[in-house]
Order: C-alpha cells, then sequence, then structure tokens
C-alpha cells in the first residue's frame, strides 16, 4: 500500500503545474521562461495574459480602472490557467496569494515557488519596465509584510531570486526531481 501512496504522489507532483510567486519585478517571469524550456511545459505569464486579454497592460488597467480591478483580473487568469489539464510554468502576479480561493486553488493544483530579495534589489528590478507601476522602499516593505504569512501558507519552495535564472531553474528542476523519486 506505501508503494501505491508514493507512485500516487510521484503522479501529482508531475501532473502539477508550477507557479511562480514574488514581488512584482523580482524575476518571475524570467525564471518561469528558464523552467518552461528545461521543464517543456507550456509557459503562463499573468502580464502577458492581460496584454493579450485586453489590449493594455496591468500598469494601464490600474490607472484606468483601479489597482483592486486589476487584482481581479490577476486572480482570474491565474485561476484559469491553473484549470489546464497539461502542467503548465505561470508566472503569476505578487497580489494572487492574497486572496483565499486563490490559495486553495494553489495548494491543490500547483507546486508553488515564491522568490525572494532584498527592497533594493526589488526597487531596480522594478525600474527595468514600464509594464509595472513605480513603488517606493517602503510600499514593497509594506506589500511583503502584508502577504509574509499567505506565501508561507502556499510555497512548497522559497528560492533567493539574486541568483541567476539558470541556477534557481536548476534548483527547481532538482526539487521537483526528489519529490518525484521514491
Amino acid at each position: 500500500m506505501a508503494g501505491d501512496a508514493t507512485e500516487r504522489e510521484k503522479r501529482a507532483m508531475r501532473d502539477r503545474h508550477v507557479v511562480i510567486t514574488g514581488a512584482m519585478g523580482i524575476g518571475k517571469t524570467t525564471l518561469a521562461r528558464h523552467l518552461a524550456g528545461r521543464l517543456d511545459r507550456p509557459l503562463r505569464d499573468s502580464d502577458a495574459d492581460i496584454q493579450s486579454l485586453l489590449g493594455i497592460s496591468g500598469v494601464e488597467l490600474a490607472a484606468e480602472r483601479s489597482i483592486e480591478a486589476l487584482h481581479e483580473l490577476e486572480r482570474a487568469v491565474l485561476l484559469g490557467a491553473l484549470v489546464d489539464s497539461s502542467p503548465l510554468v505561470i508566472a503569476a502576479a505578487a497580489s494572487v496569494v492574497e486572496n483565499g480561493i486563490v490559495r486553495r486553488a494553489l495548494k491543490r493544483r500547483a507546486v508553488v515557488v515564491g522568490l525572494a530579495a532584498p527592497t533594493a534589489v526589488i526597487i531596480e528590478r522594478q525600474r527595468s519596465g514600464d509594464h509595472r507601476r513605480s513603488m517606493t522602499p517602503s510600499d514593497v516593505d509594506m506589500l511583503r509584510a502584508r502577504r509574509a504569512d499567505y506565501r508561507l501558507e502556499v510555497e512548497d519552495l522559497r528560492l533567493d531570486a539574486q541568483l541567476a535564472p539558470g541556477s534557481l531553474a536548476d534548483s527547481v528542476v532538482e526539487w521537483l526531481h526528489d519529490r518525484r523519486s521514491p
């Protein structure tokens, strides 16, 4: 019986989506691209999905409607991706962990990899794209504190986003392999 449970667990791990979480600009999309290639899985990205769906970026949506409207759409985009029957690598919006329905879905359907970095690194990386709203260090710290318990609830693995994307992808692949092996 125990062997059957282990085989079920290994199969469940193979069938789960891999969702990358972390602060806006931390490197979720970059890691997701590397990981999708390594795992030979399709990539879904919250920012790209919103752009494709509405023809505007998340920052434009937040400016036109509200940040809450953006967060609602980010949650819907992730939940839509999680129902896909083939395993994906998903770069999720930072805000999604604040929603209880999303957290339950993540625990049920995904392996969640959290990226972490010091505030100064996050601020510097956020400046690299015009699809992100600008934030102050105190904004980043406030969001980190507000989301900390939620992230702990869903994350299976937390990695230092300051490492090279290829090295991060190697760590995730190794972690997944260890969970699949007897």
